[in-house]
């Protein structure tokens, strides 16, 4: 079984309408009134959670669906905001490294954003990366950037703030590309339970524009994601003829 967490149940739209033959069913919530649903794509077994907006709930949801679904990987679906130049809005982020941003354990001798017993940043699956990667070259309606996540707990929508809560903490890595709100709590379940895991972020956002950006974001979600679920058929196509 393949697990999808979608950082909101419209981060998982596209999917829910390329199911093969729709969706099998819908499945009861594990944290608060989150939606799951489940089906198949290209044959694959698909559980797709509404994991939540803030790290804790993702975290607390991909622990408890990790759990109860055995997933054999997992991928991260849901909005970004762009902190590279080279991105635009409807651009897809694959996420390298993620980083958690608002944890702090200095008193304990961590370098900042570092959670007890891990690393100071998580990675991804290398191999699904480059699965990716390659197949999305092969999409001429795909624009596709790998790079490093910062994952916090609220939406910054705020050029400045930006600058002053996440850039400066951040300033020595020149690979980050986005930053989003719940691909760290699905990045650190899936390192506990040892389940490969990529995150596909739909870029919706430039902090630059400002208010204007956000008017848009929504609707950009959409159809970002469902580019997202595009890559993600044609990933499973390619494991189905790889298991023939």
């Amino acid at each position: 079984m393949i697990a999808v967490f979608g950082e909101t149940y419209d981060s998982l739209l596209g999917l829910r309408k390329i199911m093969d033959g729709g969706v099998s069913r819908d499945e009861p919530s594990l944290v608060l009134d989150l939606p799951i649903f489940r089906g198949r794509i290209q044959g694959h077994e698909v559980i797709c959670v509404t994991s939540g907006t803030t790290n804790y709930l993702s975290l607390a949801s991909a622990l408890l669906a990790i759990e109860k679904y055995h997933p054999s990987e997992a991928f991260v679906l849901g909005e970004t905001s762009a902190l590279s130049p080279l991105l635009h809005v409807g651009d897809i982020v694959i996420g390298n490294r993620i980083f958690i941003h608002g944890v702090n354990f200095h008193s304990q001798g961590l370098p900042y954003g570092t959670i007890p017993g891990f690393q100071p940043f998580i990675y991804s699956s290398i191999d699904l990366a480059r699965t990716m990667e390659s197949l999305s070259s092969s999409m001429s309606d795909i624009s596709l950037m790998r790079g490093d996540i910062i994952s916090g707990e609220k939406k910054i929508v705020d050029q400045e703030e930006f600058v002053s809560l996440v850039l400066r903490r951040y300033a020595g890595k020149n690979h980050l590309c986005g930053y989003d709100c719940n691909s760290g709590g699905v990045a650190i379940a899936c390192e506990m339970k040892k389940i490969p895991f990529l995150p596909l972020r739909a870029v919706t956002y430039i902090p630059y524009e400002g208010e204007d950006g956000q008017l848009m974001e929504r609707r950009m979600s959409l159809v970002g994601n469902a580019s997202v679920a595009t890559l993600l058929r044609a990933y499973l196509g390619i494991r189905s003829e790889g298991n023939d």
